[in-house]
């Protein structure tokens, strides 16, 4: 009963993210794959047609085929300080206080542990692309230390994630990947776009420092953006980076982040 209720909570908030998306897809346009579109700042994902929950310390697999009755499969101790989870082709990569988890669902939906990269102590959402991994790490309330900043990781290697550059930021929150194309929300700063077609070396392009931004979900097929932040959810047309596109807006009634 207990999951029953936490899995009815999840599919609330999905329902939110999908209503906002489908002002603008057709039926056909949703993922039927078993995977989930969600933000870098998620603590929950979909993948391979199960549904994947972090908290601090505990990773739990549940099998959702039957969507009325989910059942737990597996609660791994993944260690302190987890903060999101991000899924990338079989792999599970862990956003933590200390570093970036790298866990394979490739033969097993229970996650089996790979390896870690490990950094100083701060906040750190983590996106893939191309083998490619974009970490930031940020100061504030819950994480105390730490300059703030984008890691880039080489993780072609899953055992062995190889650090590539490092670039300043001012408050970095969630970020995304199109393409060549990647989303990094600064907080109170705003938010940054960066031209990424050298992986290894992400170029800013624009700073849209009126948009206070806290997560990023893209829509690659349609080129949209939803942002979240303090003052409410956007959706932008990012067909043009230089130049987005506001489409729509929800104002939060109050400014918390």
């Amino acid at each position: 009963m207990k999951n029953f209720k936490l899995f009815s909570l999840l599919k609330t908030f999905l329902l939110v993210i999908l209503v906002v998306f489908s002002s603008c897809m057709s039926e056909s346009e949703f993922d039927a794959s078993g995977e989930g579109k969600g933000g870098s700042m998620a603590r929950f994902t979909f993948l391979k047609g199960y549904l994947y929950i972090v908290d601090e310390s505990t990773l739990k697999t549940f099998d959702i085929s039957n969507p009325d009755s989910p059942r737990l499969l597996g609660a791994e101790n993944v260690g302190d300080g987890v903060e999101t989870i991000f899924p990338y082709e079989n792999y599970l990569f862990l956003g933590t206080q200390w570093g970036m988890k790298i866990y394979s669902v490739e033969n097993d939906p229970v996650p089996n542990y790979l390896s870690d990269f490990e950094h100083s102590f701060a906040c750190d959402p983590v996106v893939v692309s191309n083998s490619i991994a974009y970490v930031t790490l940020r100061s504030g309330t819950t994480c105390q230390t730490g300059n703030d900043r984008m890691e880039v990781v080489d993780v072609s290697d899953l055992r062995n994630p190889q650090l590539l550059n490092t670039i300043p930021m001012q408050n970095p929150h969630g970020l995304s990947v199109s393409d060549t194309v990647l989303f990094v929300c600064e907080g109170d700063f705003g938010f940054k776009v960066f031209n990424i077609k050298d992986r290894a070396n992400p170029q800013l392009v624009s700073h849209y420092d009126s948009i206070p931004s806290y997560d990023v979900i893209t829509n690659y097929g349609r080129k949209q953006l939803i942002i979240t932040g303090k003052n409410g959810i956007f959706q932008y047309d990012y067909e043009d980076p230089h130049h987005l596109k506001e489409l729509s807006q929800i104002m939060s009634v109050q400014t918390n982040e």
